[in-house]
């Protein structure tokens, strides 16, 4: 028979994860309809008044205001019945230039959550599902997902924390931004190293074309369609940012990669950050990055040759031994934060 007490707790843990599903559609809809930069401009103010001020549904609108200030995300003046949004609210729900926002990880789960039947399928027939054959919200839900930790980290602590890369790209070094998706990376790169030349690649043309959309302006920026097994160029430095373990072949990705970096030329690896023992990353962030992996990154490595299916929390034993085997000896982690950690690697 179950413990009662047990089973009670864990009804409480259930009905907490419940109540922040719950939020997603919220979060969508503030988000697609700018509610939270709207509130941020108009409160504090009255339901009623938000709603005149912005031309919605009164009703709808007053729902909205109460789901999310039951969650503290927005906040209410039970004096006044008035709603606002603070300065960290805004920054971190709808502050699109602020590097604290996190409002992207919504948009990510309501992808995953458009792809649910595609990978019901996957499970049952061991097949793969190309990223970009994924819900739109995905590719754009991680782009805005991970530029805070981009705009905070890359320029100011990852690359610095590698052997003479900042002196590489200040002096007009090359470097290959493999896997660029939208290209937030990439221009962040060039934009800082003027004299380097900066280029991105990914195999989605849908993304390099949003990618030269927002980005394409850099004299020192190119965005090429290509893969990871597959792009042309000698490069002093190539990057893979959260992607390697999105690949079917990591290691004939970093085996190709090889044959074109210049010499003493470095491989910069971003991937999240896991422990090698699963029981250790059993914690909030191993519970997202395993069920985004579930959703996103599994299935698109499965869909390439030989999907070896490597995970967003393969763990640096497996990493470094991909690059290993890739034909880099001198291997270590430079830097580390609670989300992603760099890896350096070298002949």
């Amino acid at each position: 028979m179950p413990d009662i007490q047990k089973t009670r707790e864990l009804q409480y843990k259930v009905m907490q994860d419940i109540a922040a599903g719950a939020l997603i559609p919220m979060m969508r809809i503030g988000d697609e309809l700018r509610l939270f930069e709207k509130l941020y401009k108009f409160g504090p103010c009255s339901s009623e008044n938000f709603s005149v001020q912005i031309k919605m549904d009164k009703r709808y609108i007053r729902e909205w205001l109460l789901a999310l200030s039951a969650a503290s995300y927005i906040n209410y003046n039970p004096k006044t019945e008035e709603f606002s949004l603070s300065d960290e609210q805004y920054s971190v729900l709808g502050d699109e230039d602020s590097i604290s926002l996190m409002i992207g990880g919504f948009e990510n789960l309501a992808g995953a959550i458009h792809n649910v039947d595609k990978i019901k399928q996957n499970f049952l027939n061991g097949k793969g599902t190309d990223w970009g054959s994924l819900h739109p919200c995905c590719l754009s839900g991680s782009a805005r997902f991970f530029k805070p930790a981009y705009s905070i980290f890359l320029i100011k602590k990852w690359i610095p924390s590698l052997e003479g890369a900042e002196e590489i790209l200040a002096s007009g070094g090359a470097i290959a931004d493999i896997g660029c998706g939208h290209g937030f990376s990439t221009s962040l790169i060039a934009e800082t190293y003027k004299n380097a030349k900066v280029v991105g690649i990914d195999p989605h043309k849908p993304s390099i074309d949003e990618a030269k959309k927002y980005n394409g302006n850099l004299e020192n920026i190119e965005f090429k369609v290509g893969s990871a097994k597959d792009f042309d160029g000698n490069f002093d430095i190539i990057s893979f940012f959260d992607c390697l373990h999105d690949m079917g072949d990591p290691i004939g990705a970093i085996k190709y990669a090889k044959t074109k970096l210049n010499k003493n030329g470095i491989i910069m690896l971003v991937e999240p950050t896991a422990d090698d023992l699963p029981e250790n990353n059993f914690n909030i962030m191993g519970q997202l990055y395993y069920s985004f992996s579930t959703i996103a990154c599994i299935p698109a490595s499965k869909s390439q040759e030989i999907g070896m299916g490597l995970g967003a929390q393969a763990g640096p034993k497996k990493l470094f031994e991909i690059l290993n085997d890739g034909g880099f000896t001198d291997v270590k982690v430079t830097y580390k934060t609670a989300s992603n950690m760099v890896i350096q690697a070298k002949v």
